[in-house]
């Protein structure tokens, strides 16, 4: 959704506070004076109950209070800016906070505030992404700084680049018309410019897939879908696994369809190779996804928001450290029979709406908690019913394949006793392993750097 639907330029400043209480208020009394149908202290009230439950930074410089209250309608938004920085919150982020986004939703649609929330998590976060807002003096270029960023990450494209791009997707035209193809897929890692394409269309449907941090220069995107999954740091081939496998349970890749894939084999920073595959034959990939999203079991949403995490601690560790962890997604009246909690369970206790994987405020918990032992499970609906759980795989018996390890051993029980999804993360090697009805369904393997 564009951010002309969330924000106004009224509603941006210049924080004069120096604590986070003084900085929501100045916030609320923004929005309150815009939507005069809204209550400033149940507002500021809601906003500061959600702060002290769990704090809101969720990266250096970035906050994001948020609050559900009646009767709000869509997302509103409000965001200041702080010359001297804010200390918020007691959370485990060491720098101060600089741009502080405070974002209202309708307690009637929780899911609408959850997906906006994660949305502007995804957008601002970077802290590439802030150079240019951090730098505002007034209201006026801060809200600027705001909109030129969601339009274009204000990097020049390179001609030499883009002149091998429009050359390529040339090529990969020719081979879709000579093949008969029924989809072409360009997966694009970087920025980049495909306004060309409306000069040339392509003699199949056509499909994008882009990591969620990533933009395309220009208002419009010319494709027939577009699909957002996180694919940073795969090596190649397996990222083309991952997206044909989301595409494939999205319905906008059949399994009988032949498809001519662009990817970048080496350099994800450039598309270079070219690639036709039947679906049904050539792929490493035996079922789909598609029963669990098509029935509601599982949201698509938390389904990669639970890979977007995975592929984050693969990358990151925790304080220098790899981490192994393991993710429990669906049917989770079923799966609660074979858990039991090896410690107290960090979650219990909490409403639904304050333990939902889709709040970005709460990445640094679940990735704290991925240190502890034990499984964490997941609703469809991304709602986290338990961390530390132990799962009981010995109810498998000869079931199981041989040579696995413990987590992985759970991960594949778990899926052949339920109808769940499990995201097995290796502590030694950072690969990923996706379950489903006891079979290995995707592995995916980072490639160097």
């Amino acid at each position: 959704m564009p951010l002309s639907h969330y924000l106004k330029a009224n509603r941006v400043c210049v924080l004069q506070g120096q604590t986070p209480e003084s900085a929501i208020n100045e916030l609320v009394g923004l929005i309150c004076r815009d939507r005069t149908d809204l209550s400033h202290e149940q507002v500021l009230a809601a906003v500061l109950e959600r702060e002290r439950d769990v704090g809101t930074q969720i990266s250096p410089r970035l906050a994001l209070p948020h609050a559900r209250l009646p009767n709000v309608g869509s997302p509103v938004m409000a965001v200041g800016l702080s010359s001297g920085g804010i200390v918020w919150g007691g959370g485990t982020i060491d720098r101060s906070v600089r741009l502080v986004i405070l974002l209202l939703g309708d307690e009637a649609h929780p899911n609408a505030l959850l997906t906006a929330l994660a949305t502007l998590a995804r957008i601002f976060s970077p802290e590439d992404a802030q150079r240019g807002i951090l730098s505002a003096a007034t209201p006026e270029t801060l809200f600027q700084a705001l909109v030129d960023h969601v339009n274009s990450d204000g990097t020049a494209t390179d001609p030499g680049r883009q002149a091998a791009l429009e050359t390529v997707y040339a090529s990969a035209c020719v081979l879709a018309e000579k093949t008969n193809a029924d989809r072409l897929l360009v997966m694009a890692e970087q920025r980049a410019d495909f306004n060309f394409i409306s000069n040339q269309p392509a003699p199949c449907c056509t499909l994008l897939t882009m990591n969620p941090r990533r933009k395309l220069s220009g208002p419009d995107v010319p494709f027939d879908h577009v699909l957002e999954i996180p694919l940073q740091g795969l090596k190649p081939h397996y990222a083309l696994d991952f997206a044909l496998l989301m595409a494939v349970s999205r319905g906008m890749v059949g399994q009988h369809h032949r498809v001519v894939c662009l990817y970048g084999s080496v350099d994800a920073s450039r598309l270079d190779t070219i690639r036709v595959l039947n679906v049904g034959q050539d792929l490493h990939i035996p079922l789909s996804l598609g029963d669990e999203l098509e029935s509601g079991e599982i949201d698509f949403q938390v389904l990669l928001r639970v890979f977007t995490l995975a592929t984050e601690l693969a990358r990151e560790g925790r304080e220098g450290k790899p981490l192994g962890t393991l993710f429990v997604l669906g049917d989770y009246a079923n799966v609660q029979d074979y858990c039991h909690q090896m410690v107290i369970n960090p979650f219990k206790g909490y409403g639904d709406e304050e333990k939902n994987i889709l709040d970005p405020s709460l990445a640094e918990t679940v990735k704290e908690f991925a240190h502890i032992d034990g499984a964490f499970i997941v609703r469809g609906d991304g709602v986290i019913m338990a961390a530390g759980s132990f799962i009981r795989a010995d109810e498998m018996g000869d079931r199981l394949e041989g040579g696995l390890g413990a987590r992985h051993t759970a991960g594949q029980a778990i899926t052949a006793s339920t109808k769940a999804l499990s995201l097995v993360l290796s502590e030694s090697t950072g690969t990923l392993t996706l379950y489903k009805n006891g079979r290995c369904v995707l592995t995916l393997k980072r490639g160097n750097g």
